[in-house]
């Protein structure tokens, strides 16, 4: 389940995050693509703690 990122620059909390949505929107920047189901995967490969465990 891959999920693609449209960004909106007024809810941008920076200059520098506002310049890239506008980027992105105006096609001069590679959109992001997330992937929840990899990601997730990955993440179980994260060592884990005994005490978190419990």
């Amino acid at each position: 389940m891959s999920e693609e990122i449209k960004p909106n620059p007024q809810e941008a909390p920076t200059q520098d995050a506002q310049l890239a949505a506008e980027n992105i929107l105006a096609s001069e920047q590679k959109t992001i693509t997330v992937d929840l189901d990899a990601d997730y995967e990955a993440s179980k490969e994260f060592s884990v703690s005994d005490v978190d465990k419990k």
